[in-house]
């Protein structure tokens, strides 16, 4: 027998997805610690590039452009990918909070959360400014400035202002004004209804610039009409006006804030030493100094024995030495000093296709400037846009197991009963009528069935698609409730059957709690909980349920029953196949698979009672054959067919793409035996909203045939209920023909 591969014994968190820990994370993806479980935790799933944002406001750049892909990479460099954010910490007992996970475990943790203007310190500004940070929050603030803006009545001035003289206040306010100009010079409109200003505390913008690049922004703020009101240090902030301590103000529509920027409050609430600005104080090993299994980068980090200002190329050059004493510390190495440089190349834009770069005393400007920044930023993203599958490589020694035990089969495959009885004493209980469950642990669960009900029972079991073990849990949770929910019955009680990879008992006892508090939230949701259920260890995760459901023999729902003039709806958009066959791959864009998960983590509940009250003829889910192939289901034996109208088949982002790029589920050729069903394929060309149709769905939505009448009125139903997407799709008609005609 083989030896397992070295099962997991330590983890290493990462919170934020900032400069310095997206270069770490590159790196270590090239040479893994074994015997390490990697986990990365951002509130983001593409995460911006603080140089390059300018040139997105200014329209230089698409969104994609400037924004690494979190969920892309994570999945590119086999790290768990956890999109939530970081509420605190409990150095004592080494856990993370969020505000969606439960608790994560971790032996080792890294910080680089960056940090965001301090809004709180003045009064009004939190009410009536927009932070240049979070980035997020800023370009959502923008989306609908420019739509106010070119909407709005070019007789009415409009003063925008940032409080702030830095480069980062400076080079957002250049690159909004001359994206405001250049959209409404293509339009022909004026412009010199808009006025922007510049609000700067100290007496000299840039005034962590030297005199040159000083000068020059001077000259060019002057060109540009922008006025500066230098020497004035804001006080408080009301609607439409800041003002100073001596009671002047400034009036302004809207509101940019710069000002000096703070950490989040949980690092300090935590225990660990920071400074005023709730910046983590680092040592030269980038550790926190007082508490040493804890590290922090880029602008949550304050280096006690070489303060540097908040700049992005700090942040950048912090990753390899990061990773070094990361890898040390696991390994239980001496840590390597770090001492940043104290010169550094600035590049700072003017919102047109000019920069300024300085470098000490020295500056430089214009057009070839920019190219050139352009140039370095540019070659920055492509280390994380051009990624496709790692090649095979041989896994670091950092840390290594002499001798691990053989893992037993069968029975000893279990999950240790300390490690179960843990866990499932934070489950929920379930309330309604379990003889003997987890209230009563034994041999088997005892079910008490009412004698005027039926016993419906439907079981589910696959892969993991997602590194996120609690997500995880409530998706296949969905998934196997969908069997009942398509029958009109309801959720009574449930079975967890569960395979983890070996690792050791810690790691082992968190994935298990978050698989099954997960899938508990599901089932709570439903007023049902686990009773029983199978654990055992194997070389991948698994997770399937056995449900009990209940229903009335007279408002049972089947496959079959559609009805002539029936029109066909569907709860969900399609396209979870090929989307996770694409992130599997490093193809998929983070967001699009962020957007796919709500929809998989979307309950039927609902949509099945909707559609039961409303007396539909007939009802499946749509899950591994795709729609065709649950539609076939439908139709066997009917002698009806269907008109599909595949305009109007809702699809989630990205999943054309996709499909177009050929990237398809592993079971999408099967399904392909689908398409004898259609009577007209040879009218089409190959289209991805044909390809569609043959798309296997996890967690998907109903398929419901309902009558005309009913229709319109269901789905309004369904979408209030919150099934925004739900349409119909189709109608079925009596010909003879057991068939599906596209139009």
């Amino acid at each position: 027998m083989q030896l397992d591969p070295i099962p997991a014994n330590k983890h290493l968190i990462f919170i934020g997805g900032g400069h310095a820990h997206v270069i770490a994370l590159l790196m270590m993806a090239m040479d893994k610690p074994a015997g390490v479980r990697i986990t990365l935790i951002s509130n983001l799933v593409q995460t911006p590039y603080s140089g390059m944002l300018p040139g997105l406001i200014a329209g230089h750049y698409s969104f994609d452009q400037v924004h690494i892909d979190l969920g892309r990479f994570c999945r590119y460099a086999g790290i768990d990918f956890i999109e939530d954010a970081v509420t605190g910490i409990d150095p004592v007992n080494r856990t993370v909070q969020c505000l969606n996970h439960p608790d994560f475990s971790y032996d080792l943790l890294s910080i680089d959360t960056g940090s965001t203007p301090a809004l709180t310190t003045i009064p009004g500004a939190s009410e009536f400014t927009t932070g240049v940070k979070p980035v997020k929050e800023l370009l959502d603030y923008w989306d609908d400035l420019q739509d106010r803006i070119m909407q709005g009545d070019d007789n009415q001035d409009i003063h925008i202002g940032t409080v702030g003289g830095g480069a980062s206040a400076v080079e957002v306010l250049l690159a909004m004004q001359y994206k405001l100009q250049k959209m409404l010079g293509k339009q022909q409109r004026r412009t010199s209804h808009l006025h922007f200003h510049v609000i700067c505390g100290p007496q000299q913008i840039l005034s962590a610039q030297n005199k040159r690049v000083q000068n020059r922004y001077i000259s060019v703020l002057k060109e540009r009409h922008i006025e500066v009101h230098t020497g004035f240090r804001v006080a408080r902030v009301k609607q439409g006006r800041v003002i100073n301590a001596d009671g002047e103000s400034i009036s302004l529509d809207e509101i940019l804030w710069a000002t000096t920027a703070r950490g989040a409050d949980w690092p300090a609430k935590a225990g660990l030493e920071c400074d005023d600005n709730g910046c983590i104080r680092v040592n030269d090993y980038l550790q926190s100094v007082s508490h040493p299994e804890i590290f922090a980068t880029g602008d949550i980090a304050d280096m006690v024995n070489y303060p540097r200002p908040k700049a992005g190329v700090f942040a950048v050059r912090q990753g390899a030495p990061l990773l070094r004493n990361l890898q040390a510390a696991l390994s239980g190495q001496p840590l390597t000093r770090y001492k940043p440089q104290k010169q550094f190349l600035s590049l700072i834009s003017t919102g047109d296709r000019y920069a300024v770069a300085s470098r000490g005393p020295f500056s430089f400007a214009g057009a070839w400037v920019w190219r050139w920044k352009d140039n370095i930023d540019q070659t920055f993203m492509r280390r994380f846009s051009d990624l496709t599958e790692l090649p095979d490589q041989t896994p670091g020694a950092t840390l290594t197991i002499e001798n691990p035990d053989m893992r037993c089969g069968g029975c000893g495959a279990k999950v240790g009963h300390s490690i179960l009885n843990r866990v499932l004493k934070q489950l929920p209980r379930p309330t309604n009528n379990i003889e003997i469950g987890l209230n009563r642990p034994d041999d088997a669960a005892v079910i008490d069935v009412p004698a005027d009900k039926l016993l419906v029972q439907s079981v589910d079991s696959f892969r993991q698609l997602v590194n996120d073990d609690f997500l995880f849990g409530q998706i296949a949770a969905n998934h196997a409730l969908g069997d009942i929910f398509a029958m009109g019955a309801t959720p009574h009680s449930a079975q967890a059957i569960v395979s983890i990879p070996h690792a050791s008992d810690e790691i082992v006892e968190q994935r298990l709690r978050h698989l099954l508090l997960g899938a508990s939230k599901v089932f709570s949701d439903c007023n049902i909980g686990l009773i029983g259920g199978h654990t055992s260890e194997g070389n991948e995760l698994t997770l399937g349920f056995t449900i009990n459901g209940l229903a009335d023999r007279q408002q049972l729902l089947t496959k079959q029953g559609i009805q002539p003039g029936d029109r066909l709806i569907v709860t969900k958009p399609l396209g979870t196949g090929t989307l996770f066959a694409s992130d599997m791959r490093s193809q998929a864009k983070g967001r699009w698979i962020s957007q796919a998960l709500q929809h998989m983590l979307q309950s039927n509940y609902r949509a099945s009672q909707i559609l039961s009250a409303a007396g539909a003829h007939a009802c499946t889910d749509i899950t591994g054959f795709g729609l065709l192939g649950h539609l076939s289901e439908m139709l066997e034996g009917s002698n009806l067919s269907v008109r599909l109208w595949l305009d109007n088949l809702p699809v989630m982002d990205g999943a054309l793409a996709c499909l177009r790029a050929g990237l398809l589920s592993s079971l999408h050729p099967k399904n392909r035996q689908f398409d004898a069903l259609i009577a007209n394929l040879d009218d089409f060309d190959s289209e991805a909203n044909i390809e569609l149709l043959f798309d296997p769905q996890t967690a998907g939505g109903l398929l419901a045939a309902v009558s005309a009448d009913q229709a319109d009125k269901v789905i309004a139903e369904l979408q209030a209920a919150g099934y925004s997407e739900a349409c119909a799709i189709g109608s079925v008609r009596q010909d003879g023909n057991t068939q599906v005609v596209l139009s």
